[in-house]
């Protein structure tokens, strides 16, 4: 007689409460497999979608784990990525077309303004965007200028240049103590001299830290 095609193992369920059960605890037990914030993200999603989220996410386990110079490329790149989507939300990022039109000169000549320092871009994917607050009046401002000379970064040097960027989009409370708080983005405080010089000061003591 054939016993394995009637035996049951010991878990088995005997009731529509024990199956639910069991499969609450299957489920939590592959939960727990899966990051903190990968747990999180996928609470906000709806029903379905988080189930199969975290399903897929350890469903992967099996699989031959990324070389520890392949996580630190891929968290890179999606560092690069968050950092680019806050600039935009900081600021209409031109394209050089409107920056050539802007300024009534070729591409050619927006290069060279750039690799020199008279006009600041912010380099994602090796296309250039070009913030909106240092053109006015059909001209670049003479602050960008006086920004590069004081934080003595090179022009070229895409990684600063970017964080210096990100730095300006970040708001400072610019306001005498007893008065009321004066709280603005860093860019619109650059033709105020003492609230250049701690911009300055920041963003050195930026660079320090990433050191």
């Amino acid at each position: 007689m054939n016993t394995a095609a009637i035996e049951r193992p010991q878990s088995a369920v005997k009731s529509l409460d024990e199956a639910k059960a069991s499969l609450v605890q299957k489920f939590i037990a592959r939960m727990n497999k899966v990051s903190e914030s990968e747990v999180i993200n996928a609470a906000n999603l709806d029903d379905d979608k988080a189930l199969a989220v975290i399903i897929k996410k350890t469903g992967k386990s099996n699989e031959k784990p990324l070389s520890i110079k392949a996580r630190n490329e891929i968290a890179f790149a999606q560092m690069k990525s968050k950092a680019f989507e806050a600039v935009k939300s900081s600021y209409d990022l031109l394209d050089a077309g409107d920056a050539c039109q802007i300024l009534g000169i070729s591409k050619q000549a927006l290069s060279k303004k750039t690799k020199s320092g008279q006009v600041i871009a912010y380099t994602h994917n090796r296309r250039k965007y070009y913030p909106d607050f240092q053109f006015e009046n059909n001209k670049a401002a003479t602050s960008i200028i006086k920004l590069f000379k004081a934080v003595e970064i090179d022009p070229e040097d895409e990684p600063k240049v970017n964080l210096l960027i990100g730095l300006l989009a970040n708001t400072m409370d610019y306001s005498n103590p007893g008065d009321p708080e004066n709280v603005q983005p860093r860019y619109k405080l650059l033709d105020v001299d003492p609230a250049f010089q701690i911009i300055v000061r920041d963003f050195k003591n930026r660079l320090k830290m990433g050191k």
